[in-house]
């Protein structure tokens, strides 16, 4: 509560009065608490929201100094949704396979992670020293008890030079399971880390590498062409998407429908947006907070450092009691704060400065000149942000309000949107969790956009009023697809530019072809490249897997033009994903016998591996796609 206050203060203190009249009025619209349902279930499992909030916490915390702004915090809410999914899943393929970590397993996993268990094990002695230094009744008796227990602790955490044998023998004897992270560290072994690895290898069992795959993909990467390529860019001959025609679009799509599956529901909408801007009283009532704090520098009623810790919103600044670092030299700061800064005498207060961050109340900690004369500065700031008040932000809620009760009586979004001189947008195409991408993240968005059978409320084809800290927002929905179908609508912008870019790049073929004849007169023995305009001409020794300017790397097209063309001479001119190429190859240099049974080798081993890889990742993203989930992530944090 102390910590809402202080976040609020500035309010508080500039408009007290109304705010407890807009709080009375409030009271009637506190969320229902009495409704209650799962925040989210994996094959009828339901995912706990204690568990799921310490997840989401101790990842915050490992991220210390960072802010999260909402649209961060929900990206990180579903990141972590995601892996309980994973999670589950996994752990119940591992049911089903009746998979389970034996004692030598563990054994073997500890001996094969000396330094995860040093690291266990370390943390939970400092902190026993904390507990004994806290607890300990003077500075003597703590420091005796100290190095008692500093004195019991296993060698191969304190003396650097342990070996593996002090390890071993450490791990033998009952002490090393007397420790409460290393209990964790076996469960963990016993019911996660060692059955997953398992059930990987049970999975990946199947994948068996063959001597001929290798020795292809070996000739591939050590046979060197030596070529001649001259490259002509799209950007030369750009065609504007705004060009295609909608039926050349539609005659794509036809063409490839199943490349445009609708993999999850989508949604579009209308909406009508305003931008929320602190009004002039805001400023003034900002301005006036800002002085009651510089009025209690200035009695001594509150040291410095205090009040930039408690009331500073430059987070970054205010857990080091609002100093901006070291000697700083003039361009580093905005002007308006620069000029204050400098002219202050050490030690001294300024009176609140503006700018565009906010009010600054800045503090000098000295000046000084180097031998350049450059004259530098050490300053501390209080910064309070300039925001709307509630009185602003509502005045500018209740005008979208207005304009959805009378596209609600009847009129068109737009007409009613037009009326208050708001401009009606249309968005992209939506998923699950999504947003407007030119608004961020909108706090209650994705559960009005989506039906929810545990949703409290009716949603209807319009949202209530939806803000973020840059916004205020109204939409509509427009229209809807459903998983499962092929769709244009997702696509058709993607297809537009797919064919605008084909357009290009049949242009620049075009064109290569009209100076064909000068390209062909360029001999690999000139000792200067010839000049085309437009045409960028390079001697280039690659493999097929190799990157090839004008071309690409790894491209299937160079494979086709080294198994269709002869060697020592030019072929046609050839579009490509960025232009248009053509290539004349010299020579092919095959590698010895004996590097390519090397690479073989070697291809045996990576192949194994990245197949491996990549079947248990197949593996476990199609558990996850078919598993039953019910995701109520967005009424859980609707508010």
């Amino acid at each position: 509560m102390l910590t809402w206050i202080n976040e609020k203060a500035k309010w508080i203190i500039a408009i007290s009065a109304v705010g407890i009249g807009v709080g009375l009025l409030a009271m009637d619209n506190i969320p229902d608490q009495t409704v209650r349902f799962p925040l989210g279930e994996v094959n009828g499992r339901t995912i706990a929201p204690e568990e799921f909030d310490a997840r989401v916490k101790s990842i915050t915390e490992n991220q210390r100094g960072q802010t999260f702004e909402d649209e961060q915090y929900a990206a990180l809410r579903a990141d972590v949704f995601r892996s309980f999914v994973r999670q589950y899943v996994l752990e119940e393929k591992v049911r089903e396979n009746e998979l389970g970590a034996s004692v030598a397993e563990m054994k073997d996993e500890l001996l094969r992670n000396m330094n995860v268990v040093r690291n266990i094990v370390g943390q939970e002695a400092q902190q026993r020293l904390y507990m004994i230094q806290s607890n300990a009744a003077s500075a003597e008796e703590a420091n005796q008890r100290m190095q008692l227990f500093i004195g019991s602790l296993p060698k191969f955490l304190v003396d650097t030079n342990f070996t593996q044998a002090d390890y071993e023998q450490w791990l033998n004897s009952p002490e090393a399971y007397e420790w409460a992270g290393m209990m964790r560290y076996e469960q963990e072994m016993k019911n996660s880390t060692i059955p997953m690895k398992q059930l990987q290898a049970f999975v990946a069992a199947g994948v068996h590498p063959t001597t001929l795959d290798a020795r292809f993909s070996a000739e591939r990467r050590l046979r060197e062409l030596d070529m001649q390529v001259a490259h002509v860019a799209s950007a030369d001959f750009a065609v504007s998407p705004s060009s295609i025609d909608s039926s050349a679009v539609i005659e794509y799509f036809n063409a490839n429908p199943d490349s445009f599956y609708v993999t999850e529901d989508m949604m579009r909408v209308e909406y009508a947006q305003i931008a929320l801007q602190p009004s002039t009283k805001d400023d003034e009532n900002i301005r006036d907070y800002a002085m009651t704090l510089y009025n209690q520098l200035m009695d001594s009623s509150a040291t410095f450092v205090d009040l930039a810790r408690l009331s500073s919103e430059d987070p970054g600044s205010a857990e080091q009691g609002g100093m901006l670092g070291d000697y700083t030299n003039r361009g580093v700061w905005v002007k308006e704060f620069e000029d204050v800064a400098f002219a202050l005498d050490s030690g001294a207060i300024s009176q609140p400065v503006r700018t565009k961050f906010g009010y600054h109340i800045i503090q000098s900690h000295g000046k000084k000149v180097d031998s350049t004369r450059n004259e530098s500065v050490k300053a501390a700031h209080i910064l309070i942000t300039v925001t709307p008040s509630s009185q602003t932000e509502d005045s500018l809620s209740g005008l979208l309000a207005s304009i959805k009760s009378a596209a609600e009586a009847g009129k068109s979004f737009a007409e009613a949107a037009k009326e208050k001189n708001i401009e009606v947008k249309e968005s992209a195409w939506i998923a699950r969790q999504g947003n407007i991408q030119e608004l961020g993240y909108l706090q209650g968005f994705s559960s009005f956009l989506f039906a929810n059978e545990n949703s409290p409320e009716p949603q209807g084809a319009y949202s209530s009023v939806l803000k973020n800290k840059k916004f205020a927002v109204l939409a509509f929905k427009k229209d809807s697809l459903v998983a499962g179908k092929r769709q244009i609508g997702p696509y058709f912008e993607q297809i537009r530019n797919t064919l605008a870019a084909k357009a290009s790049a049949e242009k620049a073929k075009e064109y290569l072809a009209t100076v064909a004849s000068n390209v062909q007169a360029w001999n690999a023995t000139d000792s200067v490249l010839p000049t085309i305009e437009k045409v960028k001409c390079e001697n280039v020794v690659s493999s097929v897997d190799g990157y090839v300017a004008g071309i690409g790397y790894g491209s299937s097209l160079l494979s086709k033009i080294v198994k269709e063309q002869k060697v020592g001479e030019w072929g046609s001119p050839v579009a490509t994903e960025t232009g248009a190429v053509m290539v004349k190859i010299n020579a092919v240099r095959e590698p010895s016998e004996e590097a390519l049974n090397t690479a073989v080798s070697e291809e045996l081993q990576n192949a194994y591996r990245f197949q491996a890889s990549t079947i248990v990742s197949d593996y476990v993203q199609n558990l996850e796609a078919s598993a039953d989930v019910t995701n109520n992530l967005d009424l859980y944090y609707k508010d």
